[in-house]
C-alpha cells in the first residue's frame, strides 16, 4: 500500500469545456499530469462541509475538491478556492486558485 503524501502546493490547471469544466491536466512543479478520470468531486463552504439547501452568502469562500486519476495511474486530490460572488458569474473561475492537496497512490 502506497502511503498518502501531503503536497499542499499551488498548481496550474487546464480545464475542459462546458458549463462545469473539469480538470483535464495540471502542472505540479516541472511535471505535467494528464487527467484520465475524475473519480470524485465535492464542495466545502466556509469552515465546514456544505449543508444541503444552505443559502450561499455573497463573498463567502468556497473550496471545490476533485479526486483524479492521471494517465500514469496516480491518484491526486486537487482543490480550487474561489470567492462566491454572483456578480462575477463565469469570471469566478478566472479568479480561482488551484492547489494539489495530496497524492493518494
Amino acid at each position: 500500500m502506497v502511503p498518502v503524501e501531503f503536497i499542499g502546493k499551488a498548481i496550474e490547471v487546464e480545464l475542459g469545456e462546458g458549463d462545469a469544466p473539469l480538470p483535464v491536466a495540471f502542472r505540479l512543479g516541472k511535471n505535467e499530469h494528464r487527467v484520465a478520470e475524475v473519480l470524485q468531486r465535492w464542495e466545502e463552504q466556509g469552515s465546514g462541509q456544505q449543508i444541503p439547501g444552505h443559502q450561499e452568502r455573497r463573498g463567502q469562500a468556497q473550496r471545490v475538491y476533485y479526486r483524479v486519476r492521471t494517465n500514469e495511474g496516480e491518484v491526486y486530490e486537487l482543490y480550487m478556492d474561489w470567492q462566491a460572488d454572483r456578480r462575477l458569474g463565469k469570471r469566478r473561475q478566472e479568479r480561482s486558485r488551484w492547489f494539489a492537496h495530496r497524492r493518494i497512490s
